[in-house]
């Protein structure tokens, strides 16, 4: 079938088995297998599935339900790539027969209450599970028994084409802006290519609307405000999508033509600091990797534009599982664009999103990224302001990107109690002792930026009638920032600087705090108390926090980063 392209052709899985190139992915899949396959299937339990309204706890049901999805992706592509080995195509219909006899296909953090039945209730991992055995049953449907093929094509049936048919819009995401929409969207309509390809056409009209509500979410400059992962994930189901209806529709759908989605496609290179140090905005997280066959893809769709570094800061394998992107670390990668390139190693650079208010300056020494915008962004954290500072391969001045998800942190009345999402989890002034509110009228104005530095009055952010303005500016050199804070104050309260490190920072003289890789100076003068806190988190790595409380009357501050 062409649209799946060469996944289709033995003799390309064959290349997989042999060459050289496919080493790391044999090798990834083969760890997979040895993890997820070698057990028993692990069980789903209702005690667990419940878990999460009673507790807010997501990791008890969804550990084992995506480790279900890992063995299915091993299971899968190696009896693509080993088909004289029966063990792999065995457990792969043990693994298809149990996922079919799953209650839900839905996560519980997205199910709904426990009491209302709603087992074909459409998420994500719903969208993405159906998805994932079309594609399996279309490439190996000669070598799958018959019961199997009919269990899939009937749970498919009845757990995702049908729902989405009869109910228009469905739920939220039909109508999104954001990662949900490109996932569940492009996961559906992929499936109805696969399975169902009479009903295309009548259905083509809502992914249609759907794709443009979601590219909307974008603006004009192509950031992705939910974070880098959020691209990975939400853009990387657009690409698979519109890939394979241009391909449905034999070039008369190609939203590779467009400019925003080419503006699109190069963001995730911008946002490299040093080494695998990342801009970590929203939710996204500070280390960073690219998805190898997304990037070979559209390196492939835009030569000139698209950036790919060296294999070492790629990955193939997905920890929720997610099939589609684990099979185009195959099919989509090309021997062509291997480099040697790194993201230390590129020239100095100046990036300005303008209307996402996105900044990153690269130098030979080091890497700042700082940001405007408002509190109310896709996954949004009170960061207003906020910045990060990052060289030898690390973020020095971090932003620890998102907590452990769980339910209270996907809830507006307690997201705002965790650390990571607060502004007190960023490198933010904390006037009188508030720290930033949420909302989009909580916001940056007056942004500038130069080849040499970046400012922006982020008093907006606070929504306190005593700050009437709090200008920070950023004044770059080749090799360090100079970060000015300028108050315009009238209240009786204190005014404290917080810079959030990566690692434990030491007052090594007045007005010196040093930690790992970084130095920051400053006017002792200026400053009553220094007081350096370690913050600690379940499954996060630790933090820490500087607060320089200025001395009553300092209306200015300015700090030497390097």
């Amino acid at each position: 079938m062409k649209l799946l392209g060469r996944a289709m052709d033995k003799r390309f899985w064959q290349t997989v088995r042999e060459e050289d190139c496919y080493a790391r992915y044999r090798r990834e899949l083969h760890e997979m297998w040895d993890k997820n396959c070698t057990g028993e299937i692990p069980a789903l339990r209702y005690s667990d599935f419940k878990r999460f309204e009673t507790e807010g706890g997501r990791d008890e049901y969804e550990t084992p339900y995506f480790a279900r999805r890992h063995a299915l992706d091993a299971s899968a592509l190696l009896s693509l790539i080993y088909p004289d080995c029966p063990e792999y195509l065995d457990r792969l219909m043990d693994e298809i027969f149990a996922i079919c006899d799953e209650y839900t296909w839905c996560v519980p953090a997205h199910h709904g209450p426990v009491g209302v039945e709603n087992p074909y209730r459409i998420d994500l991992f719903a969208a993405e599970t159906g998805f994932a055995l079309a594609e399996i049953y279309t490439m190996l449907e000669d070598r799958l028994e018959p019961l199997i093929k009919q269990r899939v094509k009937s749970e498919i049936d009845r757990r995702i084409i049908e729902p989405f048919s009869r109910t228009e819009p469905y739920g939220f995401w039909e109508r999104g802006t954001n990662n949900w929409t490109a996932v569940c969207v492009g996961s559906v309509a992929s499936t109805v290519m696969l399975m169902r390809p009479e009903l295309t056409e009548s259905l083509k009209p809502r992914f249609d609307r759907a794709m443009e509500c979601y590219l909307s979410g974008f603006e004009e400059d192509g950031v992705c405000t939910e974070g880098c992962g959020y691209w990975h994930y939400g853009f990387g189901f657009f690409v698979v999508y519109a890939d394979m209806i241009r391909t449905f529709t034999e070039g008369k759908t190609d939203y590779f033509k467009r400019e925003k989605v080419k503006t699109i496609a190069t963001f995730l290179q911008k946002m490299f600091l040093s080494g695998r140090a990342s801009v970590s905005f929203a939710d996204g997280h500070p280390t960073l990797s690219y998805h190898l066959g997304l990037l070979h893809y559209l390196k492939g769709e835009y030569p000139n534009d698209v950036r790919v570094y060296s294999k070492d800061y790629s990955y193939n394998y997905d920890h929720c599982g997610r099939f589609c992107l684990q099979l185009r670390s195959a099919i989509w990668y090309d021997p062509a664009w291997d480099t040697d390139a790194e993201p230390q190693n590129d020239p100095p650079s100046v990036y300005y999103a303008p209307r996402s208010e996105w900044y990153v300056k690269k130098t030979a020494a080091y890497s700042l990224a700082a940001k405007g915008g408002h509190n109310e962004e896709p996954h949004n954290h009170n960061d207003v302001g906020a910045f990060i500072f990052a060289k030898d391969g690390k973020q020095c001045l971090a932003d620890p990107g998102p907590a452990h998800y769980c339910k209270a942190y996907f809830r507006g009345e307690t997201r705002y109690d965790f650390f990571h999402a607060s502004s007190r989890g960023h490198s933010l002034p904390i006037v009188d002792g508030q720290y930033q509110k949420t909302g989009k009228n909580y916001r940056a104005h007056g942004a500038t930026v130069s080849e040499d530095g970046f400012s922006l009055d982020m008093a907006g952010a606070y929504g306190l009638d005593t700050l009437t303005s709090l200008v920070r500016s950023f004044a770059c050199t080749e090799e360090a920032v100079t970060l000015t804070d300028t108050f315009v104050y009238t209240g009786e309260g204190t005014l404290t600087e917080r810079l959030v490190f990566g690692s434990l920072p030491c007052l090594t003289q007045a007005g010196r705090l040093e930690a790992e890789g970084v130095t920051v100076t400053y006017d002792p003068a200026l400053v009553a108390e220094a007081v350096i806190t370690e913050e600690t988190f379940d499954h996060k790595p630790t933090v820490y926090t500087a607060d320089l409380t200025l001395k009553k009357g300092v209306r200015e501050i300015v700090m030497i980063i390097e």
